[in-house]
């Protein structure tokens, strides 16, 4: 994110009209930051421990070299003479990408995050093939589009933490470290991680099983909440699948530690 930060930047210095930089200039910028404000996003999709360091090498770097080639190329071949010409090839690239990333994020808490973000990128794709517009325009709508969905995402986050602190029963802390781990790690891999955990539930005859909205009876049946032996062998599977995520010494001691826990900042790193 720093990374695609500091590309925004750039492509909001490059847009000053004092600075008079060629249009070619201004639409490489801007196809730049784009390409990389997708980076985060698509690290999403590869976050599962171990493993993230290889997805970084092998899916992000590609990922930006393949996309960031036809605009090179073109600039190479008039000497930055003629801005980018995007192609429909390398404009379905990105938006099957931002698709790909973003979209797992819709239905969650971070709905609003992921239109927001999409929205920003959206609108740098536009600036690559207009350049008065963009900089009059585009530039300063893209940047904050960006910066609120950021804020917008903290701010999220930060309420996640608090329902984790102000949990009185181990089933609303599973709740709410469920509800914070979807929001942050998207559709895709809450569906997966529910699957992997409810195999567990016939085999070890559990009376619960994992939904969306956090663990509820199998039977169906409605209640209000579940007593704490009711989710004590599923509590540990869930700590056992999420730890590939976060740190597990974080997710025993909010889960297992009867007191109120404090929160970090950073729930992937261990408070001890």
């Amino acid at each position: 994110m720093l990374a695609a930060l500091f590309s925004l930047l750039m492509h909001s210095v490059v847009s000053i009209p004092q600075l008079n930089c060629s249009d070619a200039v201004i639409s490489a910028a801007a196809y730049f930051a784009a390409t990389m404000l997708l980076t985060p996003l698509v690290t999403i999709l590869g976050a599962r421990r171990p493993g993230i360091s290889a997805w970084h090498w092998f899916v992000v770097l590609p990922m930006v070299l393949v996309l960031q080639w036809p605009a090179i190329s073109q600039l190479l071949g008039n000497h930055w003479r003629a801005p980018i010409e995007l192609s429909g090839p390398s404009m379905m690239g990105i938006v099957v990408v931002l698709i790909m990333s973003a979209g797992t994020l819709m239905g969650t808490s971070s709905t609003v995050f992921a239109l927001l973000y999409s929205s920003g990128i959206a609108i740098l794709l536009i600036s690559v093939t207009s350049f008065t517009w963009a900089r009059t325009f585009v530039t300063p709508t893209a940047a904050v589009l960006i910066l609120i969905s950021i804020r917008v995402f903290c701010r999220n986050l930060r309420h996640q933490l608090h329902c984790i602190l102000t949990s009185d029963t181990t089933t609303q802390r599973i709740q709410a470290v469920w509800h914070l781990f979807s929001s942050q790690h998207g559709f895709a891999w809450m569906r997966r991680v529910q699957d992997r955990i409810n195999q567990f539930a016939p085999r070890e005859k559990w009376s619960v099983h994992l939904t969306s909205s956090g663990f509820e009876l199998t039977d169906g049946t409605i209640r209000s909440s579940l007593n704490d032996d009711e989710v004590k062998q599923p509590r540990d599977a869930f700590i056992w699948v999420l730890a590939r995520f976060a740190d597990e010494s974080w997710l025993r001691q909010i889960l297992q530690n009867p007191q109120k826990p404090e929160i970090p900042c950073d729930p992937s790193k261990s408070t001890n």
